[in-house]
């Protein structure tokens, strides 16, 4: 098992550097390129990318080193795809005022040992949030986990893995997790795709989330996509459903835009909806493949607010660690 807190150390005041470049590289790159420095522009994009590479150097090692003392092995030469995910949430809303998180999740690879299995931390364990803070991205960041992912071998269009683990309190939580996904292809416009996730924690039984979507391309650069919802979490007794319509827009390579309007609702004392919602989503890879700015501008209306609209911003940093 890999103590979350062992690898936050492992980071260190590093990441909160980096999270202070990237800002100020962010600045430099808003500034009109006929008004800003090239010089300057370059240093900071350097001093971070130094950063992010010797955190990547060190992440990738711990996998190679792990692998090669479970396997009984020196270390090979094969890739390994260890990765670590830091993701760094900002929301201002009108009722909830404003709010700054950390998340942080990874694998670590295994490739030597098994081609399977991997090592898996997430900070924030999405199950054991409710639908409506996944749906509106709440960034919860108050449930930790660690444990192995097994990759099931299969055939077509299906994707199944296995979890187990522990979630990160006193005593211990045992967990296990199954995940399926599915995507086919109707016609030359739609396509289906179904994700169904089964857990059970000790401390709060067991729930389930399913997901089904229809997908339409209208063009190269567009996609519509309806899906639908449900998650029940035994402990709580209750099911939440949702009803999404979103519009994918791609501006181009690691640039989109999305619109979506939805409805959420539960089950229990009554099945009633909860919230009514309209927003929009903009990312972009600002720096290769690891650096991603994500702006989420959101109006909710919503039942426990006495259905006055509520206005939310929400600004999230990406940083992605791999050295492949």
């Amino acid at each position: 098992m890999i103590s979350l807190r062992w690898l936050i150390a492992l980071v260190g005041k590093r990441a909160e550097l980096l999270y202070i470049l990237s800002v100020a590289a962010l600045f430099s790159y808003s500034v009109d390129a006929a008004e800003s420095d090239p010089l300057a522009e370059a240093d900071s994009w350097q001093w971070l990318e130094k950063g992010r590479s010797q955190i990547s150097q060190n992440v990738t090692a711990l996998g190679r080193n792990l692998d090669a003392w479970l396997s009984g092995e020196s270390i090979g030469d094969n890739s390994n795809e260890t990765y670590l995910r830091i993701r760094f949430n900002q929301q201002a809303a009108s009722f909830d005022g404003y709010h700054s998180r950390l998340k942080i999740d990874g694998s670590l690879d295994l490739p030597q040992t098994s081609e399977r299995w991997k090592l898996i931390f997430e900070s924030d364990a999405a199950e054991l949030n409710s639908l409506e803070g996944s749906v509106l991205r709440d960034e919860a960041s108050t449930e930790s986990i660690g444990g192995l992912s097994y990759q099931q071998s299969t055939t077509g269009s299906w994707q199944v893995s296995h979890s187990i683990g522990f979630r990160s309190r006193v005593p211990a939580d045992p967990f296990y997790r199954l995940k399926t996904q599915y995507e086919q292809q109707i016609n030359n416009d739609w396509s289906i795709g179904y994700r169904q996730k089964i857990w059970h924690y000790k401390s709060q039984g067991w729930g389930y989330n399913t997901d089904v979507s229809f997908n339409r391309r209208i063009d190269q650069e567009k996609i519509l996509q309806i899906s639908s919802e449900v998650r029940y979490q035994q402990e709580s007794k209750q099911t939440e459903f949702s009803q999404t319509v979103a519009l994918h827009n791609t501006l181009g390579q690691f640039e989109t835009m999305s619109y979506e309007l939805g409805i959420l609702g539960i089950n229990t004392p009554n099945v009633r909806i909860n919230d009514y919602y309209v927003g929009a989503q903009y990312r972009r890879a600002i720096r290769g493949q690891w650096l991603f700015l994500e702006i989420r501008p959101q109006l909710i209306v919503s039942r426990d607010e006495k259905w006055r609209p509520q206005p939310k911003l929400m600004i999230n940093l990406e940083m992605l660690f791999f050295d492949l």
